[in-house]
């Protein structure tokens, strides 16, 4: 009787199983997408603005083109503010659910009794999450270093003979580079740099190393349980 109840609620809760994880997935990814083209498209403007200024400082320098760049360059950053005020739950979100999938997976596939279904589902899980996390860690560091690339020519341009008004610019704009953290943040408690890479890799491989460490000896049970029994 219980067998046949549950039969008759497998198929019904499967397929319920499958149209939420979809509907999810598709969330996700359509937010991931979203994201990613408002950041490659700042991006782009970003390396624009850099291209404006590496002209502006070849000849004589002008004060209006600077104070031109600058205002840009500050507009730019003002959208990327409020795109990562609006974003930076999605993307601590994206973070972490992919981290712990990531963690689980490998756990699974390090402690798994070598079944293969669940080795190809471990392993597909962890390879999309994988891929989730270069994503969002790539479009962060393009941004970062897009938004801060200005600052080498400005360093160029202050070491030149230029008018006061210039040099004052220059320095401006260099120093509020230098000071500010621009990029996609998580719930402001990071930004997404290069170093977020080696933070990413570093947890990943403790991780790995840990779970190898407490991983049960199959071997070594079997070995005692066979000295209990010949006792």
């Amino acid at each position: 009787m219980m067998s046949e109840t549950s039969s008759e609620f497998y198929w019904p809760s499967l397929v319920l199983t499958l149209i939420v994880n979809g509907y999810s997935f598709l969330l996700s990814h359509a937010l991931l997408l979203l994201f990613l083209s408002i950041t490659l498209l700042l991006t782009y403007e970003y390396d624009g603005c850099t291209l404006r200024l590496l002209r502006a400082s070849e000849g004589s320098v002008k004060e209006e083109d600077i104070e031109d760049i600058r205002g840009y360059h500050a507009s730019l950053t003002d959208i990327v503010e409020h795109v990562s005020s609006l974003m930076f739950r999605h993307v601590a979100a994206g973070y972490v659910s992919s981290f712990l999938i990531v963690c689980f997976g490998l756990y699974s596939i390090i402690n798994d009794d070598k079944s293969f279904v669940n080795l190809s589902m471990a392993g597909g899980y962890v390879y999309m999450s994988i891929l989730h996390l270069i994503a969002l860690t790539y479009i962060g560091i393009r941004l970062h270093e897009a938004a801060h690339r200005p600052l080498n020519i400005l360093h160029d341009l202050a070491g030149r003979n230029m008018p006061d008004r210039v040099v004052g610019l220059v320095t401006l704009f260099a120093n509020k580079l230098s000071q500010r953290q621009i990029g996609i943040s998580a719930l402001g408690l990071m930004t997404i740099t290069k170093e977020t890479i080696l933070t990413i890799i570093g947890t990943l491989l403790t991780y790995v190393f840990i779970v190898i460490q407490f991983k049960p000896d199959s071997t070594g049970g079997c070995r005692q349980d066979a000295n209990t029994t010949a006792i």
